[in-house]
């Protein structure tokens, strides 16, 4: 048995997510890492069906960063949603989401949320 994990990380967006209005004003820069792991029990043989297309995984990401919801757990449900439709058979599922100028009243700082699903 093989496990194939396919991996985007630390892809940069500028969105406007966040609870207050001047995130939805201002915008923030967000970083976006996902992994999902696929089982075969064949060799690769060169064959885009047998693995997840990344670029695929980043279009997902880019489409629900394009729509501003109030928190970052919201993202990583709306990608995990449309994780499971393109790709039916996963084992594993992680994304993590990193606001990387969150509103904390601090000089620097980060805010992350990570999902992570496994199939029963």
């Amino acid at each position: 048995m093989r496990i194939w994990q396919i991996k985007i990380e630390n892809v940069k967006f500028f969105s406007f997510h966040g609870l207050f209005p001047e995130e939805r004003v201002l915008g923030n820069e967000f970083t976006l890492s996902v992994s999902v792991d696929r089982i075969s029990n064949k060799s690769f043989s060169e064959n885009l069906e047998q693995s997840i297309d990344y670029g695929v995984l980043y279009s997902i990401c880019s489409e629900v960063m394009l729509k501003p919801v109030d928190l970052l757990e919201t993202i990583c449900e709306q990608i995990v949603e449309k994780i499971q439709f393109i790709c039916p058979d996963y084992q594993f599922i992680e994304i993590s989401v990193t606001k990387d100028h969150p509103p904390l009243g601090q000089i620097s700082g980060q805010s992350t949320v990570k999902l992570s699903l496994t199939k029963d």
